[in-house]
């Protein structure tokens, strides 16, 4: 009896064509106009890239063309350098090729024209030059003994830094518009959810009626249902990781197994949501699945996917929100998972997605038990 219900709601529920726009045509869509919108903003925009500078040499300094080759070379650069004569780099920075202009007499001076960053980092960059340059000069003068140690000194105050990832996951903020609909993904499997009552309850459908005459128990009727519709929401969410990471190339870090198991255990979660607002909502089908989409519409705006800005507001006016909130668990679970070298943020997040699955379905079954009907 079981898996017959099992089998032939599963079924169903596949061709069911709402289910099939809001589950798999509807985040291929809207995936595919993120990337398009989000295409090479952070390349160009938001990582820091090797800044255009003009170079202009009045004087011949074997140890300034090193230096300038040295911040200008290598796997990160600092300075992206057009050697020109003063005409020439003045025409460049007219046009916006470049940032600054340095000239190099008998002093380094610096030209520019605007006062943003990358000005102000052309600016640290010469200042500290002339710092550098003033001190080993003094130390000619006074000890030339002790050039070679100050030198040493110097190179090893600049590599006092080193980079070192925490993780091997994408560091480009606008990720979390990609997390955030595999978030809607989960909750927005609310819509199978609703699916259990219509299929259960003699006074929603004509289906139900005759289920309710039939000698199978209810309790096995509703966990056969429940089960393929978790089954139906497991496989849209992972078919829309799939899409987003092997289609549209979108890097979720070295982890992308347990970013399928987050989803999918978010989609149960929406599922079971679901079930818990159908046994609430009275009525007929229109108004369940009104109240279904506002709510997981409304968590997934709150988590952020129509704007990026308003999740982290919410965690510093009110966090509680985000942590009842299901969209933000998800997308929270996603985002511990890509930045944190380990998996302690991660597992609390999976812990709540599955006690919210435990309660929304234990609601639900709450009520839905046995009901009694005058007339159908």
């Amino acid at each position: 009896m079981f898996f017959n219900e099992f089998k032939y709601n599963l079924l169903a529920t596949i061709r069911n064509r709402s289910f099939i726009f809001w589950l798999i045509l509807f985040p291929m869509v809207l995936g595919t106009l993120f990337k398009a919108a989000f295409s090479d903003v952070y390349a160009n925009d938001i990582k820091f890239s090797a800044i255009p500078a003009a170079v202009v040499a009045q004087k011949d300094d074997e140890a300034f063309r090193e230096v300038i080759k040295a911040v200008s070379t290598g796997e990160d650069p600092l300075l992206k350098v057009t050697y020109a004569d003063k005409e020439e780099a003045e025409e460049l920075l007219k046009n916006g090729k470049v940032y600054g202009i340095l000239t190099k007499g008998e002093s380094l001076t610096l030209s520019v024209g605007a006062n943003g960053i990358e000005e102000t980092i052309l600016k640290s960059f010469a200042d500290r030059y002339l710092t550098q340059e003033k001190l080993i000069k003094d130390t000619a003068e006074k000890d030339p003994s002790k050039i070679p140690a100050l030198i040493e000194v110097m190179q090893e105050e600049t590599n006092s830094l080193k980079k070192i990832r925490i993780t091997d996951g994408e560091c480009d903020p606008l990720i979390t518009y990609f997390f955030n609909l595999l978030a809607m993904v989960a909750v927005c499997s609310s819509v199978t959810g609703l699916n259990i009552v219509s299929n259960n309850q003699a006074d929603q459908s004509p289906l139900a009626a005759r289920k309710g005459c039939s000698p199978t128990p209810k309790l096995i009727s509703t966990l056969a249902v429940l089960g393929s519709c978790w089954v139906v929401s497991s496989g849209c969410t992972a078919f829309s990781v799939s899409f987003l990471a092997f289609v549209l190339k979108i890097n979720f870090g070295s982890r992308l197994g347990l970013v399928y198991l987050s989803t999918m255990i978010g989609g149960i979660m929406g599922t079971s949501m679901g079930f818990m607002i159908g046994s609430l909502v009275r009525g007929s089908e229109g108004r369940r699945n009104a109240a279904a989409m506002l709510i997981s519409v409304g968590g997934n705006f709150l988590s952020g996917l129509m704007i990026a800005d308003i999740k982290p507001a919410i965690m510093e006016k009110a966090p509680i929100v985000n942590a009842l909130n299901p969209s933000a668990v998800v997308c929270d679970s996603l985002y511990y998972l890509n930045l944190d070298r380990d998996y302690d943020r991660y597992i609390g997040k999976l812990i709540t997605m599955l006690a919210m699955t435990v309660i929304f379905t234990a609601v639900g079954f709450i009520f839905t038990r046995r009901k009694k009907y005058a007339t159908l």
